[in-house]
């Protein structure tokens, strides 16, 4: 999100089903399917990345839009609304897509750091709670502990925390991104590999989460 923390997001993690038809599918997302998302104009500034890892479960490809709205709950549902007329026209879509989950985050805790610097790449973490009376310990960990400790290591210059509004729709209750300037955020990854021995010994981490799905990505749209 480049520095700014916006009261919502929507989240959305998808797939190319036809890997010969990975350049019309991102072309289509780009060119075709961002703007009309962003039309509305109830989410903006959208970002596109890319897994490094083209393997993994979690997803290939991961889009993030911003909402201004108080109320992020009504976001949505206002989207579909005003987004009826592109949908009735049938034209829009591709056999290409697979959504492996998307939905809508509010805002969560203060303010981290938030960098005017690029954002080449993130580390996306979905979260819960493992144990429901042990929540406002969870939140202090993670907000007060381990954002520190991610963005002590250099490897990440932002973060951003946030709560879904249907954690069903999610799969996940929590989600934290952090933004890295560096070209291959896998690198900077393997930055917090490294430390994690060091948190361990010092009593940093935490046995309250649960790590739904965790992946990092390249940014690949628009470019910086």
């Amino acid at each position: 999100m480049e520095g700014r923390y916006p009261k919502g997001l929507l989240l959305a993690i998808t797939n190319c089903t036809d890997p010969a038809k990975e350049e019309e599918f991102n072309s289509w997302y780009n060119h075709m399917h961002v703007p009309d998302v962003t039309a509305p104009g109830i989410f903006r500034h959208a970002l596109r990345f890319v897994n490094t890892d083209p393997s993994a479960q979690a997803g290939q490809y991961v889009s993030t839009y911003e909402t201004t709205w108080e109320d992020v709950s009504k976001a949505m549902p206002a989207h579909r609304e005003a987004s009826v007329k592109l949908r009735e026209r049938g034209d829009r879509g591709t056999p290409s897509l697979q959504v492996v989950r998307s939905g809508v985050f509010k805002r969560l805790g203060g303010e981290f750091c938030a960098a005017s610097r690029p954002t080449r790449g993130i580390l996306l973490v979905l979260s819960n709670c493992k144990d429901p009376a042990r929540e406002a310990e969870f939140h202090r960990w993670y907000e007060d502990i381990h954002v520190a400790d991610i963005l002590e290591t250099g490897a990440f210059h932002t973060a951003y925390r946030y709560e879904s509004v249907d954690p069903q729709a999610t799969q996940a209750t929590y989600l934290a991104l952090y933004e890295t300037e560096q070209s291959d955020p896998a690198k900077a990854r393997e930055a917090l590999g490294k430390a994690r021995a060091d948190w361990e010994k010092r009593g940093r981490l935490s046995d309250t989460i649960e790590v739904v799905a965790s992946l990092t990505a390249r940014r690949i749209w628009p470019m910086d």
